[in-house]
């Protein structure tokens, strides 16, 4: 149970790194934003499960994205092609999941304002 509760409390200090991340923290505010939209807009079931989906994916990508430029940095400081390609493609990956998550969110939000 100790071992169970363990990766709790190193999953709440991950967090707690996250929101020191301008980025990830950036992608927080903008979740919360589509959260209180579909609030005052009564969204239904389906919609809260698009949307928490795409928020939360969204959110993810961000991590993983500074996290893989943080592996990168710390392995070597020097430029290097070898590196930039690396970044570019993490975040082009949260460029992708973006893209997707505002194409949900347009679904989910145009309908209801038309």
């Amino acid at each position: 149970m100790k071992w169970f509760v363990g990766r709790f409390y190193y999953a709440f200090q991950g967090f707690q790194q996250c929101v020191k991340d301008h980025s990830i923290f950036l992608q927080m505010i903008f979740g919360c934003i589509v959260f209180l939209c579909g609030i005052f807009f009564h969204c239904s079931k389906l919609d809260w499960v698009i949307l928490v989906w795409s928020i939360g994916l969204v959110i993810a990508a961000e991590i993983f994205n500074s996290c893989i430029e943080g592996c990168v940095d710390y392995i070597s400081l020097k430029k290097d092609s070898r590196a930039k390609k690396i970044k570019d493609m993490a975040a082009s990956a949260v460029f992708v999941i973006s893209v997707c998550a505002a194409i949900s969110g347009l679904l989910v939000f145009v309908p209801k304002l038309v």
